[in-house]
């Protein structure tokens, strides 16, 4: 009687090709370093900006919502063009697309680092040549982000796949931990500029070592016709999206120009559709989201990519503009995140054969969420160990998600759609990115206007309940907070110190001192209330980024990995592999996907290929010769036969 029992087996692709480079075989470890240096920049960027952007908005003088162009910029032509480059790589070489972004990178972080000198020879504002070189920084970073991950899934054999993928996040974590320190550091003791200057000894490295080390891995065959009304049509739509939730706050929701753009958005996502659905080389292969795992993974990054900003920015607004951090301290203070992310993706891509990544990205999108909602609980006596231990949890949950969705999203397509592949993936990340920005400014903004103004309501109850400092004191305070709260001015969200000591000369010599130190107790209330408003503000945004990371949490159980476990049979005593008779066992075996213990024999190993291989394909020949499915077969055989 035969007895089944269960070995986990991984996939392991015996026709992966071996890839040489001047006649030599290619070192995949060497090409993997040899990316870093732009993927490296292009991530970098991101979150050095992320401290700089206080420094930016004093210095070119304009607003919060302004100011975040220079993010939404930079992630709204990168999630746009992340698909046309991974196509562009795919028809024209991986290699050549991903040199070409390097190149425009540093020519594009070079502008930026001039924007203030454009500004002074034009005249025309430096924060408008700030973000159209953002712009133009941004075609860079589109061709580098996914055709690096493409190139790495195409040199890596699949059972080593896991690892590279392991050491890709955890560097994207790395860049995330540099960034802050690296950019606090910078615009501290020089100024923000410095953090594009900086860019460009490593791209110039970086071109070097991929000249000499990496591969060009083009796949031949694959059409090079484009589709411009696709890439118009979607650009189109994202643009109206994040333009009508960014300047909702100021234009008014139900406003014509707010309604306009939610309308233009619809329109253009209905012809998108339709354009797609039409030409004959599509911008995004919507056969991808037929593969579950792809489609999936591809959802939940972009809700990972919405919530992730709340870590990022939020937090560091919230340290230097509600605990008055400078640069470079907010920078110590949110590096836990990064680093947790890093040290968690090392460890998580050396076990990623002994765990599945569907388990891995379900608990990363728990942490992201669980910490989210512990930020949300901060409040105005939290000390910088409150922030740590939130953030750690929060680092933990981003190494394991920029581990595992890349890996079981990439996991099922085929070789030749890799790029693209990887650049849809890339764009619902990105497009995640962008939202956020655009979602938790938004919100903060809103709530930052409101609860400014219950502060200044609160305030002026408590100068009114107040007895310790005389009646006639009263009208001249009350005058300065209602003039003062009149308009909130995104520009300065500081709460700042109240000093009221100045009334104390109105009061009688006597009492001079009593009512200073009257004035300076009920200065201290306002200035609490005033921050208390402030920080109040930052929690609605991080209990929005704790149910957007919930979502993606619910939806990680959709995910999936073709890796499965596979019943083996106990034969006469002898414990043999082989997949149950008919489905997807004895297909994985046909494609090569079964790897049999080390401890077996040579006879329970051959035993096991008979059954799993020579069998299943000896009834596959016979059935294609003598069914329709087999024309092409017999008419093959009948040539031959006439030949002979």
């Amino acid at each position: 009687m035969q007895q089944e029992a269960k070995v986990t087996t991984t996939y392991k692709d015996t026709s992966h090709p071996v890839l040489t480079l001047r006649g030599k075989p290619v070192n995949p470890w060497l090409v993997l370093i040899s990316l870093v240096f732009g993927f490296f920049m292009s991530l970098l960027d991101v979150t050095i900006v992320n401290i700089a952007i206080p420094s930016i908005q004093s210095n070119l003088k304009t607003d919060l919502t302004t100011v975040t162009w220079v993010l939404n910029a930079y992630s709204l032509v990168f999630a746009v063009l992340l698909v046309t480059m991974g196509r562009f790589a795919d028809q024209y070489g991986r290699k050549r697309i991903f040199m070409f972004g390097m190149i425009i990178f540093s020519a594009g972080s070079l502008l930026c680092a001039l924007s203030p000198t454009m500004a002074s020879l034009t005249g025309w504002p430096g924060i408008n040549w700030l973000i159209s070189f953002r712009s133009f920084q941004a075609i860079g970073a589109a061709a580098m982000n996914p055709v690096s991950l493409a190139i790495i899934i195409a040199v890596f054999p699949r059972e080593r796949r896991g690892a590279a993928i392991g050491v890709w996040g955890a560097l994207s974590g790395l860049a995330a931990a540099a960034g802050p320190v690296l950019g606090g550091f910078l615009v501290q003791n020089f100024d923000w500029r410095w953090i594009f200057f900086v860019n460009l000894p490593f791209c110039i490295v970086g071109l070097i070592m991929v000249a000499i080390f990496v591969p060009e891995t083009r796949e031949l065959g694959t059409s090079k016709k484009l589709d411009p009304l696709g890439l118009l049509t979607l650009s189109a739509a994202m643009f109206c999206l994040v333009l009508a939730i960014i300047q909702g706050n100021d234009w008014g929701w139900t406003s014509a120009p707010v309604l306009s753009l939610f309308a233009g958005t619809l329109v253009a996502m209905i012809l998108f559709f339709i354009v797609e659905a039409r030409v004959p080389e599509p911008i995004v292969d919507f056969s991808l989201f037929k593969i579950r795992s792809f489609s999936a993974s591809s959802v939940a990054i972009f809700l990972f990519g919405i919530a992730i900003q709340g870590a990022f920015l939020i937090l560091v607004l919230y340290f230097i503009d509600a605990q008055g951090y400078s640069q470079l301290d907010a920078a110590y203070a949110i590096i836990p995140i990064p680093l947790a992310s890093f040290v968690v993706s090392v460890f998580s891509g050396a076990l990623s054969q002994r765990i599945n990544p569907r388990i891995s990205g379900i608990a990363g999108m728990a942490l992201l969420a669980v910490g989210f909602f512990a930020l949300a609980t901060l409040n105005a006596n939290s000390t910088s160990l409150d922030t740590t231990w939130r953030g750690i949890i929060i680092g933990a949950g981003m190494g394991l998600c920029f581990q595992s969705f890349p890996n079981m999203a990439l996991s099922e397509v085929p070789r030749a759609k890799l790029g693209v592949g990887s650049g849809v993936f890339n764009t619902f990340r990105q497009i995640g990115f962008v939202l956020g920005v655009a979602i938790l400014i938004s919100l903060f903004v809103g709530q930052i206007k409101t609860n400014i103004e219950q502060a200044r309501t609160n305030s002026i109850q408590i100068v009114q309940n107040n007895t310790t400092i005389p009646a006639q004191f009263h009208q001249f305070i009350i005058k300065g907070l209602e003039n003062s709260g009149s308009n909130v001015d995104t520009r300065n969200i500081k709460p700042q110190q109240v000093d009221l000591t100045q009334f104390a000369n109105l009061a009688p010599a006597p009492f001079r001192e009593q009512a200073k130190a009257s004035l300076k107790a009920l200065g201290d209330q306002i200035a609490a209330e005033f921050k208390n408003g402030v920080i109040n503000s930052f929690t609605a945004t991080w209990i929005a980024a704790g149910v957007f990371a919930l979502l993606g949490f619910i939806l990680a159980f959709f995910t999936r990995m073709p890796l499965r476990e596979i019943p083996l049979r106990k034969s006469h005593g002898t414990q043999a592999a082989a997949a149950s008779p008919t489905g997807t066992n004895r297909s994985r075996a046909l494609l090569g996907l079964t790897r049999y213990p080390e401890t077996w024999s040579e006879e329970q190993r051959g035993k096991a290929v008979a059954q799993d291989i020579i069998e299943p394909l000896s009834i596959a020949l016979l059935a294609s010769s003598i069914g329709n499915g087999g024309r092409h077969f017999n008419e093959v055989a009948s040539q031959t036969a006439g030949e002979s």
